[in-house]
């Protein structure tokens, strides 16, 4: 018997499966092309870019190991969804379907905003539950423009969003009329559930309106790329919320979505490398499911990994730290400082691993800081043009090198600037940003990292952290650390601001990664040598390296003006001067003569004046009387 959409045997139930075609199929919309539709290895693979605008290509991967797997692209789109699941056929309903859950694992890019992975798919509202009022607005953007509340006439369709890691806009909370009606705890991550209105908007019958049904997790530390997600558990509280599901199930899939609107200017990818929807099963009576979490900085696996757990049952749970980070205690349906624990299953469990920052964290929170082939235009984006001060620079990418040869540059420093959103920063957290640089002649460039006033349509660019860099010729490793000292912010943005010369800037290692302290500065000693003199304190200093050296101490000695300090190279040392390695300077004097041997001196040079004077006298008495 086949698997239909399980890797996990299935305890209760089994289906047939779609046959299974040869590896590495492509589907593609482009020209026009707008859907894409195929079976392949016992899953529903689609493809679907609005307009056919741009291009788009999936390429379908899916085994019996991985479940309905995926690589896919796209350039030049308005709104493009990649997914793979099933699509049901006999009116299966929430409650007839059984359990339904995926386990997923992805890693993906995209420069829109407006993006999103998880799970999604359609659903119908029973006869007699259809809507006809547009949603309250109540909890979302201020969007009153959609009449919110107003009778409207709905399509019994529905579009629904399990959320696991997104973009800077909030679809759920920004969308029309956006509407919270909720929250619940689901495999240990907090979800907000929203409903909005999409108001002629393409649905599976041409254009029309239809509701939008959200999950989100509420704190955007809860994101993920991996892990399982229990779906019928959203079924479930969606329903508890007074979000309706009393119709049919049309589709359930994981899904990457990118939306950039009408100007056709998306560019990104992304490789779904597991996806195993666990479909059409219920729990035997006497079993119970485990849901294990990690938070940021490790992983966690079970042992055993199953579906479901016989009553009494102990599982081995472990959380790995990675590097730079230790594991810090079990949350949820687990406790303790061991990495390893056990839980014995007797109910429905959630275990989360929590991790914490040791040392130097080996996982950058900037992605594509290597800059692979078509980072730019997908994770970093090049700022020019008139809404930056008509600046103008390209880019290029070689090697994990990204070399922006900017032509014109603006007023400001961020004219022009290369760019990544959607970089999430915590209160009270450091961090630490290395990159190597060079230019093609001496210059500066300064990074910011801010607000990105954008997101939520503030224009408000608060900086977090900036900072100033001398780049040369020559290929250098730069370092800077700092602390947040703002509230959270789930979508900063990071910016290198090259607006400072028309020059080609060459960067690349660039990382961004937690701290548990900031690195102990270096410092330099500055030795004083008095000369014969006397100092009063110390006769040296430690400074900061590369700061300047400040007050100089002032030396005393019998008979002599103190002159200043000067070092082996006879240079004048002054509060200003800057100091990047250890140095000695020497006291500089004048000497101060007897002042009697002054006074008699002078008492002598007196008469000699005198002298010569009287002598001038009697000379030009001599003058007058030839004449």
């Amino acid at each position: 018997m086949n698997k239909l959409f399980k890797s996990i045997c299935l305890i209760a139930m089994a289906a047939m499966t779609l046959p299974m075609f040869g590896q590495g199929l492509t589907l593609t919309c482009s020209n026009g092309t707008e859907q894409q539709t195929r079976p392949y290895s016992g899953y529903d693979y689609e493809l679907w870019s609005q307009g056919g605008v741009g291009s788009a290509s999936m390429t379908l991967t899916g085994d019996n190991t991985n479940g309905g797997t995926f690589s896919c692209e796209w350039r030049g789109t308005v709104n493009v969804l990649s997914r793979s699941g099933k699509k049901f056929t006999n009116n299966e309903t929430v409650t007839s379907v059984g359990n339904i859950t995926v386990d997923f694992e992805a890693t993906w890019s995209s420069t829109d905003n407006v993006k999103m992975l998880g799970v999604y798919g359609w659903a119908y509202y029973a006869p007699g539950s259809v809507p006809t009022k547009r949603e309250s607005n109540r909890g979302g953007a201020a969007n009153t423009a959609n009449q919110p509340g107003a009778a409207t006439t709905f399509s019994n369709q529905i579009e629904y969003y399990i959320v696991q890691d997104r973009g800077s806009y909030n679809s759920a909370k920004q969308g029309t009329n956006a509407t919270y009606y909720g929250e619940a705890t689901i495999d240990n991550i907090v979800y907000e559930f929203y409903v909005c209105d999409r108001i002629g908007q393409p649905m599976l019958t041409g254009n029309g309106n239809f509701k939008q049904y959200f999950s989100v997790p509420k704190n955007t530390s809860s994101h993920r790329t991996s892990g399982r997600i229990s779906v019928s558990e959203h079924f479930k509280a969606w329903i508890d919320a007074g979000m309706k599901m009393d119709g049919s199930l049309y589709e359930v899939a994981l899904k990457v979505e990118s939306y950039t609107g009408n100007n056709g200017s998306a560019r990104g990818e992304a490789n779904v490398t597991k996806n195993i929807l666990t479909i059409g099963a219920t729990i035997p009576d006497n079993h119970f499911t485990l849901a294990a979490t990690a938070g940021f900085g490790g992983t966690v696996t079970k042992m055993p990994d199953a579906v479901s757990y016989e009553r009494g049952t102990a599982v081995r749970v472990i959380a790995v730290p990675a590097g730079g980070w230790a594991f810090d205690g079990w949350s949820g349906d687990a406790s303790g400082a061991d990495a390893t624990t056990s839980v014995t299953m007797n109910a429905n469990k959630n275990v989360t691993a929590n991790f914490k920052v040791v040392g130097v964290s080996e996982i950058s929170i900037l992605k594509d800081g290597n800059f692979p082939a078509n980072s730019i235009g997908s994770s970093w984006a090049l700022n020019t043009g008139t809404n930056y001060g008509s600046s103008a620079a390209t880019s290029t990418i070689n090697g994990g090198r990204a070399t922006i040869n900017v032509t014109a540059i603006g007023v400001e420093t961020y004219q022009p600037q290369l760019v990544q959103k959607g970089v999430p920063l915590e209160e009270g957290s450091k961090y630490r940003l290395t990159f190597t640089a060079s230019a093609t002649a001496p210059r500066n460039i300064d990074i910011n990292i801010q607000k990105d006033g954008s997101v939520d349509g503030s224009d408000d660019y608060t900086s977090y952290a900036v900072q100033d860099f001398e780049l040369t010729t020559t290929a250098q490793e730069f370092m800077f650390e700092f602390e947040m000292t703002h509230a959270d912010d789930p979508a900063a943005q990071f910016a290198f601001n090259l607006g400072a010369a028309a020059t080609g800037v060459t960067l690349s290692e660039v990382k961004l990664v937690h701290i548990a302290e900031f690195e102990p500065a270096v410092k330099v000693t500055l030795t004083f040598n008095p000369n014969g003199g006397t100092l009063q304190g110390a006769n040296s200093i430690n400074i900061e390296q590369g700061s300047a050296v400040g007050t100089l101490p002032t030396p005393v000695r019998d008979g002599y003006l103190f002159d200043g300090w000067i070092d082996s190279n006879n240079v004048k040392y002054t509060p200003e001067t800057v100091l990047n390695v250890d140095a000695t300077v020497t006291a500089s004097w004048r000497e101060i003569k007897d002042l009697s041997e002054l006074l008699e001196e002078v008492s002598d040079l007196q008469k000699e004046i005198d002298m010569l004077t009287s002598e001038t006298d009697d000379l030009r008495k001599i003058l007058d009387e030839c004449e």
